[in-house]
């Protein structure tokens, strides 16, 4: 009987140790890093070259058609059909359509995945709108 008692006394201290650890640890983190973190993982970027190179354009929402979007800094060169690498860093997956409106054959990307050149698939230069699932 008296090990028994000595093996609770021991798991119990064990549990208080560890309560106090969590619970007497708080995470840090400043104000501006945490939208940040956010802000990174909530967009789908395609890129107007293989290695995600050249003009970006980034959505964090559907978009079914892609022939009024312009590549960021470009003046205004078009992002429809022009495509050749994708980020999706949301954390749902997305399918990448040939025609506008979701129709046409796609390319499903699972969510927080990339693909550094779209030709393997069928897909560089062929993207006409985004449904984020």
């Amino acid at each position: 009987m008296p090990d028994r008692k000595r093996l609770l006394a021991t798991a119990g201290a064990l549990t208080a140790i560890t309560l106090a650890g969590v619970l007497g640890t708080t995470a840090t983190a400043s104000a501006a890093t945490v939208p940040m973190v956010e802000a990174q993982a909530t967009y789908i970027y395609l890129y107007e070259h293989d290695d995600y190179k050249g003009g970006s354009y980034r959505t964090s929402g559907n978009d079914s058609n892609l022939s009024n979007n312009c590549w960021s800094g470009s003046g205004c060169r078009g992002v429809n059909d022009n495509a050749s690498s994708m980020k999706n860093q949301k954390s749902s997956p997305a399918s990448f359509y040939k025609d506008s409106s979701y129709r046409g054959p796609s390319y499903y990307a699972q969510a927080n995945s990339s693909d550094k050149d779209l030709t393997n698939n069928g897909f560089d230069n062929n993207i006409s709108s985004i449904y984020i699932w």
